[in-house]
């Protein structure tokens, strides 16, 4: 009876934990779904409690773990309420193109109208540069790179301090803080021409061991054996470095199956090939019958029917089939494709078997072979 080889059994357990990452990927997207579900649920009794700032964060969290246009409204409305006129005017904005592209025609509205009525008290901030700016002068704004394209462009900004900084190779840098708090106000910041002031470069340090001067006078040279030994008090000569080994031979190498590898590539390819179908079909039902199940508030909560249609099952067989051939071929394509070193007795049984040799001998006379 023979047991089954280590090898064997390590590709098994590749493979068992690889189909567990999978599951376990799934459980981890309806984790996230619960967890989004009870953040906006928290927000919006907070925003009913008048909190919106501690509803805020728990919106964008929820949007982060499961976006929603619902989800993206409400924290629109948050945004709005903490006075955020930027942040709210481009979120409804937002709002308006996901819901237009879904079709949704009167939550567009209602989000178009909400960004219409905040425009006249957007505050914007102008950012401006020297016409003869270095090339790689960098902006910056609260942190963030302001692109060349931005340079003179009013943008919208949230009412409170913004900090400026420029910056450039071999210049002095350049802030500026501004505190913004008009609604409709337009303010502006010229960076200067930023001033030559690199930071100067600083001296290399003397090298460990040196002998320094113990006097005004230059050191000077000596010959012959003066020069092999150390002066009396000073330090000693560094040794001569000696050629550097040669590195050790690499070990010979080859794949351990390259007919493993190959076939599970091929696998690999099915598999995502089958994916992409499947994800094209169920994409194709929900734009058939309508798949987005957020909604603008409480009280315009809807379901979606439930419906099997011939469509779905192909997207969904195709999905799983193509998770098996993914699960299957990636581990073998690893595994096969693994560079193992090759093994003394194997390269000694491929050498050629030596001739057999003619002995002669004063008493005896015979054949004489190595195996």
């Amino acid at each position: 009876m023979t047991s089954l080889p280590m090898q064997h059994l390590g590709r098994l357990l590749a493979l068992a934990m690889f189909l567990a990452a999978l599951v376990g990927g799934g459980r981890d997207a309806r984790a996230d779904t619960a967890a989004a579900q009870a953040l906006f649920d928290a927000a919006r009794q907070l925003m009913a409690q008048g909190k919106y700032a501690d509803a805020c964060p728990k919106l964008e969290e929820s949007q982060r773990l499961d976006p929603g246009i619902g989800t993206q409204f409400n924290l629109a409305a948050c945004y709005e309420q903490l006075g955020r006129t930027a942040s709210a005017w481009s979120t409804f904005l937002e709002v308006a193109g996901a819901a237009k592209a879904a079709g949704q025609l009167e939550r567009e509205k209602v989000a178009r109208q909400r960004a219409t009525a905040l425009e006249p008290k957007l505050i914007r901030l102008t950012v401006t540069a020297p016409a003869d700016a270095p090339a790689d002068l960098q902006v910056k704004r609260d942190g963030a790179l302001v692109g060349r394209a931005q340079w003179g462009t009013p943008v919208p900004v949230d009412p409170g301090k913004h900090t400026i900084e420029a910056s450039a190779a071999g210049r002095a840098p350049f802030a500026r803080t501004v505190d913004l708090a008009r609604a409709g106000a337009t303010e502006t910041v010229a960076i200067p021409p930023l001033p030559a002031g690199a930071p100067a470069r600083a001296a290399a340090p003397p090298a460990t061991g040196a002998a320094q001067p113990t006097s005004g006078a230059a050191a000077q040279p000596t010959s012959g054996a003066a020069a092999a030994r150390p002066a009396t008090g000073g330090a000693a000569l560094a040794p001569v470095a000696g050629r550097a080994p040669a590195p050790p031979d690499r070990p010979l190498t080859r794949r351990r199956s390259k007919g493993m590898m190959v076939t599970g590539i091929v696998l690999t390819s099915i598999g995502a090939v089958a994916l992409l179908g499947g994800g094209l079909a169920l994409a194709s039902t929900c734009s058939g019958s309508g798949c987005d199940s957020d909604s603008l508030d409480d009280e315009s909560l809807g379901y979606l029917d439930e419906e099997e249609d011939s469509g779905a099952e192909a997207g969904y067989a195709l999905i799983i089939g193509g998770l098996v051939f993914a699960g299957v071929g990636i581990p073998l394509a690893i595994i096969g494709g693994r560079r193992v070193p090759v093994q003394p007795e194997k390269k000694a049984a491929s050498a050629p078997a030596r001739s057999p040799e003619l002995v002669l001998g004063p008493r005896y006379a015979g054949l004489r072979w190595s195996m």
